[in-house]
């Protein structure tokens, strides 16, 4: 017996335009969100004071990794100045990990980031997505770290 699908139109026509527009934006600053994006690196391999220039006071950073113990390592990071202290923390524990951009992009109030992160003869890639505030700030991060290297 062959099954049968119906779908339900639950919206009128006239409605739909107004279901597809997307009404929660953020005008950003391109050269401010491009500019921070462009030393992100630069601060999780050796200056956590520039979190406090490129970061939100209500930042936030969600890695999608857990520790063995089902915490997340960002779950207590709230604004900059806490962002600072776990980029510090971050490195006396990892201290010969070493980031590398492969690319990046702005589009509007959001960007994204492919690196490469090293320690000794391991190499690994990852994918960082960011939201911005209106004046180029980052406010929101999502990390992602894979296995293999992305392709320089």
């Amino acid at each position: 017996m062959a099954l049968k699908h119906r779908h339900t139109v639950v919206a009128a026509l006239s409605d739909a335009d107004v279901m597809n527009e997307n009404t929660n934006t953020v005008n950003t600053n391109w050269a401010a969100a491009d500019a921070a994006l462009a030393v992100w690196l630069e601060m999780w391999n050796t200056d956590s004071e520039i979190a406090r220039r490129i970061c939100s006071e209500d930042f936030r950073i969600h890695f999608l990794i857990s520790e063995p113990d089902g915490s997340n390592p960002g779950e207590d990071v709230l604004g900059a100045d806490s962002f600072a202290r776990f980029l510090d923390s971050y490195r006396e524990e990892h201290p010969d990990v070493v980031f590398t951009e492969v690319a990046r992009a702005v589009d509007g109030a959001h960007g994204r980031m492919l690196w490469n992160a090293q320690a000794g003869e391991v190499t690994t890639g990852g994918i960082d997505v960011f939201g911005f505030t209106g004046d180029g700030l980052i406010r929101e991060v999502w990390s992602t770290t894979g296995t293999r290297a992305h392709p320089n």
